[in-house]
């Protein structure tokens, strides 16, 4: 989810299909400098924006026989103005961006 036409807010959710554990590992690669762990949260700065994420494990969904973990995260800005959040949010998803159609 892209907020493409309109500010950040301060606080969302978002429903991944990912354990913790795999989370992490992809918001670390995206973006070597993240702070924490998963169990108190992680933290992504820049550019005087801070973002904190903490994640809430769901049930799994079931297509058929298909398995997908499911991840509720929520991401929290502590600081930063809208643009600030903006940009910060932007380089992350082009990072964490799976490939797909």
């Amino acid at each position: 989810m892209a907020f493409i036409h309109g500010p950040v807010p301060e606080v969302f959710e978002r429903l991944v299909s990912a354990t913790p554990a795999q989370f992490e590992r992809d918001l670390r690669a995206a973006w070597p400098a993240a702070t924490g762990c998963v169990g108190e949260g992680l933290q992504v700065s820049d550019g005087g924006a801070d973002l904190f994420l903490t994640m809430k494990v769901l049930p799994v969904r079931r297509i058929g026989l298909f398995a997908l973990p499911q991840l509720c995260v929520r991401y929290r800005f502590v600081a930063g103005d809208a643009a600030a959040r903006g940009r910060l949010l932007a380089r992350l998803d082009l990072g964490m961006q799976k490939g797909g159609g």
